[in-house]
């Protein structure tokens, strides 16, 4: 049961971690520009639109690489947990929003979150041990 609640939380931690961050970007966002950036309306600007992305998929990493941290042995197994809870959230976000971004913005965040969280739990999983081969184990 202790494995369990291990794992729980760091899942938890990660999916924390993203979310309170991209809360604080997408608000800062929308105080820089607010001109571009407006609650509720479409937005089309394709550099906002890519710092987005790229902003998505650092916090994926950092939240994969904490999960990881955050698990103890066995650090992979709530990385992968939270890349697909990342994922199904996501995709609810997404459809949530479907008509206020082009359509190719959706597509590539959805297709980057996953495999960023996986690889920041590699990261951290390769740096706390020499035996891991690949973000896949």
């Amino acid at each position: 049961m202790a494995r369990a609640a291990r794992v729980l939380a760091a899942v938890i931690a990660g999916a924390g971690v993203w979310a309170v961050l991209w809360l604080i970007g997408t608000r800062g966002a929308q105080a820089a520009w607010p001109n571009l950036v407006i609650p509720d309306q479409p937005l089309v600007h394709t550099g906002i639109l890519l710092s987005y992305i790229g902003y998505s998929v650092v916090l994926s990493i950092l939240a994969g690489f904490v999960a990881a941290a955050a698990a103890g042995s066995r650090p992979m197994l709530p990385v992968w947990i939270l890349a697909g809870l990342q994922l199904t959230l996501g995709v609810l976000a997404e459809v949530s929003y479907w008509s206020l971004m082009p359509v190719w913005y959706h597509v590539v965040f959805l297709a980057l979150i996953a495999p960023a969280t996986v690889y920041g739990g590699w990261l951290r999983a390769r740096w706390g041990s020499a035996v891991v081969s690949s973000p896949l184990s």
